[in-house]
């Protein structure tokens, strides 16, 4: 019997080897991987009610890092095409998703590993987790994304779909108007490229 044991300590050694694994347990990446210059660039466009378009490039940067309350937090800086900066906010990642700070209190802005049917609160809305397995076809790539869907706690004339590939971020976001029961695009941010250290 402790012969047996010692082959299985030798065999469960030699599969799971320093640095690698040929069976691990799921190491769940991040929602959104922040590392200093990665860097994501979305088409932005707003649809009106009389049919007319209106799209621009948005850059999101991970530009440095910070320490607030002893925690290691991420400046995001987003620019416009021109390279005007529009805002800087504060990102990171937790055992249970994707936190940003908001009026100087954490706030979870993704709730990341997830359940299907789960839901949570976002920082002012419900959101909930309607699939961990869509594919996204964006520029001639396949992403496989979770949807969250995302409603407006204080506003139901609205919804939202986030579609995000862990390890890369978010890869498309629409908001829709809902008039009499039916959904109306009004804006849709798609992924263009992006670059990961």
């Amino acid at each position: 019997m402790k012969r047996n044991s010692q082959i299985l300590v030798i065999i469960l050694f030699l599969l799971i080897p320093f640095g690698n694994c040929l069976i691990c347990l799921d190491v769940a990446e991040e929602i959104l991987p922040l590392k200093i210059g990665n860097e994501w660039i979305e088409n932005i466009c707003r649809y009106n009610s009389y049919g007319n378009v209106n799209c621009h490039k948005r850059i999101t940067k991970v530009i440095a890092d910070t320490l607030i309350n002893s925690e290691k937090f991420y400046i995001l800086e987003v620019s416009d095409s021109t390279g005007k900066v529009i805002s800087r906010k504060y990102f990171t990642n937790k055992s249970d998703g994707l936190y940003s700070i908001d009026k100087n209190k954490q706030v979870m802005i993704l709730k990341y590993p997830v359940q299907s049917g789960e839901i949570f609160i976002g920082m002012t809305d419900t959101v909930k987790v309607d699939s961990l397995d869509v594919t996204v076809q964006l520029s001639g790539n396949n992403y496989k994304c979770i949807r969250y869907s995302v409603e407006r706690n204080y506003n139901v004339s609205f919804k939202m779909y986030i579609y995000c590939s862990p390890g890369i971020g978010r890869i498309l976001y629409e908001i829709y108007g809902i008039k009499d029961g039916k959904e109306e695009l009004k804006e849709k941010w798609e992924l263009l490229e992006y670059k990961l250290k």
